[in-house]
Protein backbone atom coordinates (compact mmCIF):
# COMPACT_ATOMS: atom_id res chain seq x y z
CA UNK A 1 0.00 0.00 0.00
CA UNK A 2 2.87 1.80 0.76
CA UNK A 3 4.59 1.50 -2.10
CA UNK A 4 5.65 4.45 -5.07
CA UNK A 5 3.50 3.57 -7.66
CA UNK A 6 6.01 4.00 -10.69
CA UNK A 7 3.69 3.13 -13.47
CA UNK A 8 0.81 5.76 -12.44
CA UNK A 9 3.90 8.50 -12.04
CA UNK A 10 5.03 7.37 -15.80
CA UNK A 11 1.70 7.49 -17.28
CA UNK A 12 0.89 10.47 -15.89
CA UNK A 13 3.90 12.17 -17.21
CA UNK A 14 3.38 10.61 -20.79
CA UNK A 15 -0.43 12.10 -20.42
CA UNK A 16 1.29 15.40 -19.60
CA UNK A 17 3.13 15.69 -22.63
CA UNK A 18 0.28 14.17 -24.92
CA UNK A 19 -2.35 17.21 -23.95
CA UNK A 20 -0.44 20.32 -24.52
CA UNK A 21 -0.70 22.54 -27.37
CA UNK A 22 2.37 22.57 -28.59
CA UNK A 23 5.00 20.32 -27.96
CA UNK A 24 9.03 21.80 -27.51
CA UNK A 25 12.29 20.47 -27.02
CA UNK A 26 13.92 20.06 -24.63
CA UNK A 27 10.45 20.41 -22.33
CA UNK A 28 10.20 23.65 -20.06
CA UNK A 29 8.22 22.54 -17.29
CA UNK A 30 7.54 26.52 -16.93
CA UNK A 31 5.30 26.44 -19.59
CA UNK A 32 3.51 22.88 -19.02
CA UNK A 33 0.06 23.08 -18.52
CA UNK A 34 -1.95 21.10 -16.54
CA UNK A 35 -5.64 20.02 -17.87
CA UNK A 36 -8.53 21.03 -14.84
CA UNK A 37 -5.31 22.97 -12.91
CA UNK A 38 -4.50 26.40 -12.21
CA UNK A 39 -0.68 26.30 -12.15
CA UNK A 40 1.90 29.59 -11.56
CA UNK A 41 5.56 29.26 -11.35
CA UNK A 42 7.70 31.82 -9.88
CA UNK A 43 10.50 32.36 -7.55
CA UNK A 44 10.25 32.03 -4.33
CA UNK A 45 12.55 35.73 -4.56
CA UNK A 46 9.83 37.29 -6.22
CA UNK A 47 6.84 35.76 -4.87
CA UNK A 48 8.50 37.60 -1.85
CA UNK A 49 8.86 41.16 -3.76
CA UNK A 50 5.42 40.83 -4.89
CA UNK A 51 3.39 39.84 -1.88
CA UNK A 52 5.28 41.28 0.79
CA UNK A 53 5.93 38.02 2.86
CA UNK A 54 8.91 38.02 4.00
CA UNK A 55 11.50 34.37 2.97
CA UNK A 56 11.83 33.84 6.49
CA UNK A 57 7.96 33.78 6.52
CA UNK A 58 8.02 31.58 3.40
CA UNK A 59 10.46 29.29 4.78
CA UNK A 60 12.33 27.98 7.92
CA UNK A 61 13.98 30.83 8.86
CA UNK A 62 15.40 31.69 5.26
CA UNK A 63 16.25 28.35 5.35
CA UNK A 64 14.29 26.25 2.16
CA UNK A 65 14.79 23.33 0.25
CA UNK A 66 14.75 23.71 -3.97
CA UNK A 67 10.76 24.60 -3.98
CA UNK A 68 7.73 23.43 -3.16
CA UNK A 69 4.01 24.54 -4.06
CA UNK A 70 1.44 26.55 -2.33
CA UNK A 71 -2.22 26.60 -2.72
CA UNK A 72 -3.80 29.84 -3.49
CA UNK A 73 -7.94 30.97 -3.97
CA UNK A 74 -7.78 27.62 -6.51
CA UNK A 75 -4.14 28.22 -7.73
CA UNK A 76 -1.05 25.76 -7.07
CA UNK A 77 1.48 28.39 -7.21
CA UNK A 78 4.99 26.52 -7.62
CA UNK A 79 7.89 28.49 -5.91
CA UNK A 80 11.03 27.52 -6.61
CA UNK A 81 14.90 29.28 -5.62
CA UNK A 82 15.89 31.60 -8.05
CA UNK A 83 19.64 30.77 -6.26
CA UNK A 84 19.86 27.03 -7.75
CA UNK A 85 23.21 27.31 -9.12
CA UNK A 86 21.95 25.62 -12.69
CA UNK A 87 18.83 25.59 -15.06
CA UNK A 88 18.38 22.25 -15.23
CA UNK A 89 18.12 21.40 -11.33
CA UNK A 90 15.14 24.49 -11.59
CA UNK A 91 13.44 23.25 -14.55
CA UNK A 92 13.79 19.71 -12.43
CA UNK A 93 12.51 21.10 -9.12
CA UNK A 94 9.51 22.38 -11.26
CA UNK A 95 9.26 19.04 -12.72
CA UNK A 96 8.75 17.66 -9.58
CA UNK A 97 6.44 20.07 -8.24
CA UNK A 98 4.10 19.24 -10.96
CA UNK A 99 4.38 15.64 -10.37
CA UNK A 100 2.75 16.55 -6.69
CA UNK A 101 -0.09 18.27 -8.28
CA UNK A 102 -0.89 15.83 -11.11
CA UNK A 103 -0.24 12.79 -8.98
CA UNK A 104 -2.62 14.64 -6.04
CA UNK A 105 -0.12 14.38 -3.48
CA UNK A 106 -1.41 16.41 -0.52
CA UNK A 107 1.15 15.35 2.04
CA UNK A 108 4.80 14.93 2.12
CA UNK A 109 6.23 11.72 2.66
CA UNK A 110 8.89 9.59 1.17
CA UNK A 111 6.37 7.86 -1.04
CA UNK A 112 5.33 11.10 -2.54
CA UNK A 113 8.34 12.30 -3.05
CA UNK A 114 10.00 9.41 -4.86
CA UNK A 115 6.79 9.81 -7.36
CA UNK A 116 7.23 13.22 -7.81
CA UNK A 117 11.01 12.49 -8.56
CA UNK A 118 10.10 9.20 -10.95
CA UNK A 119 7.51 11.61 -12.56
CA UNK A 120 9.69 14.61 -13.32
CA UNK A 121 12.55 12.19 -15.44
CA UNK A 122 9.78 10.50 -17.17
CA UNK A 123 8.39 14.24 -18.20
CA UNK A 124 12.03 15.51 -18.99
CA UNK A 125 13.52 12.74 -20.67
CA UNK A 126 11.08 9.81 -20.60
CA UNK A 127 12.03 6.13 -20.41
CA UNK A 128 10.55 5.03 -23.81
CA UNK A 129 12.81 7.92 -25.57
CA UNK A 130 16.03 6.63 -23.47
CA UNK A 131 15.17 3.29 -24.40
CA UNK A 132 14.53 3.76 -28.40
CA UNK A 133 18.12 6.15 -28.48
CA UNK A 134 19.94 2.73 -26.90
CA UNK A 135 17.81 0.80 -29.34
CA UNK A 136 19.49 2.58 -32.36
CA UNK A 137 22.94 3.03 -31.00
CA UNK A 138 22.75 6.49 -28.92
CA UNK A 139 25.35 5.78 -25.64
CA UNK A 140 23.44 7.11 -22.96
CA UNK A 141 25.93 9.41 -20.36
CA UNK A 142 25.28 11.84 -17.99
CA UNK A 143 26.76 13.58 -19.99
CA UNK A 144 24.80 12.96 -23.29
CA UNK A 145 21.32 13.65 -21.08
CA UNK A 146 22.44 16.99 -19.58
CA UNK A 147 23.67 18.31 -23.00
CA UNK A 148 20.55 16.95 -24.85
CA UNK A 149 17.71 16.85 -22.47
CA UNK A 150 19.04 20.25 -20.91
CA UNK A 151 18.80 18.98 -16.92
CA UNK A 152 21.67 19.35 -14.16
CA UNK A 153 24.40 16.10 -13.78
CA UNK A 154 22.08 15.16 -10.52
CA UNK A 155 18.48 15.25 -12.94
CA UNK A 156 20.37 13.35 -15.69
CA UNK A 157 21.73 10.80 -13.27
CA UNK A 158 18.14 10.44 -11.49
CA UNK A 159 16.97 9.73 -15.57
CA UNK A 160 19.78 7.11 -15.90
CA UNK A 161 18.76 5.30 -12.50
CA UNK A 162 14.92 5.49 -13.57
CA UNK A 163 15.44 3.92 -16.79
CA UNK A 164 17.38 0.86 -15.07
CA UNK A 165 15.11 0.54 -12.64
CA UNK A 166 13.43 -2.80 -12.51
CA UNK A 167 9.64 -2.60 -11.09
CA UNK A 168 8.11 -5.69 -12.03
CA UNK A 169 5.32 -4.87 -13.83
CA UNK A 170 6.42 -0.71 -13.67
CA UNK A 171 8.87 -1.26 -16.65
CA UNK A 172 6.71 -2.22 -19.19
CA UNK A 173 5.72 -0.68 -22.13
CA UNK A 174 2.41 1.61 -21.83
CA UNK A 175 0.50 2.74 -24.00
CA UNK A 176 1.31 5.96 -24.76
CA UNK A 177 4.88 5.11 -25.79
CA UNK A 178 4.65 5.06 -29.41
CA UNK A 179 2.97 8.53 -29.05
CA UNK A 180 5.94 9.96 -27.05
CA UNK A 181 8.57 8.61 -29.14
CA UNK A 182 6.59 10.22 -32.03
CA UNK A 183 6.80 13.31 -30.06
CA UNK A 184 10.89 13.33 -29.41
CA UNK A 185 11.07 11.73 -33.11
CA UNK A 186 12.07 15.22 -34.73
CA UNK A 187 14.81 15.94 -32.25
CA UNK A 188 16.24 12.71 -31.38
CA UNK A 189 16.76 10.91 -34.48
CA UNK A 190 19.70 12.65 -35.46
CA UNK A 191 21.93 11.57 -32.47
CA UNK A 192 21.75 7.45 -33.39
CA UNK A 193 22.10 8.36 -37.07
CA UNK A 194 25.54 10.30 -36.18
CA UNK A 195 26.64 7.58 -33.79
CA UNK A 196 25.67 4.63 -36.10
CA UNK A 197 27.94 7.21 -38.79
CA UNK A 198 30.49 7.12 -37.07
CA UNK A 199 30.36 3.50 -35.27
CA UNK A 200 30.57 2.67 -39.02
CA UNK A 201 33.79 4.42 -39.75
CA UNK A 202 34.92 2.85 -36.62
CA UNK A 203 34.96 -0.59 -37.53
CA UNK A 204 35.99 0.54 -41.06
CA UNK A 205 39.22 1.81 -39.40
CA UNK A 206 39.94 -1.43 -37.46
CA UNK A 207 39.39 -3.59 -40.45
CA UNK A 208 42.79 -2.02 -41.99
Amino acid sequence: MNKPNFRKAKIEAYKTLITQDKFSFPINPKSIKIQGQKIKVTSLQEYSQKTGITIEQLTSNGIFSDGYTISKNNINIILYNEDIETEGRKMWTIAHELGHIVLGHTTQCEKNETEANFFAAQLLAPQCVLKHLIKNGAKLTVSYICDKFKLSKEASTNCIHALSKVMDSDSKATEYDDIIINLFEPYISMDYSFNAYFDELEDRRKSF
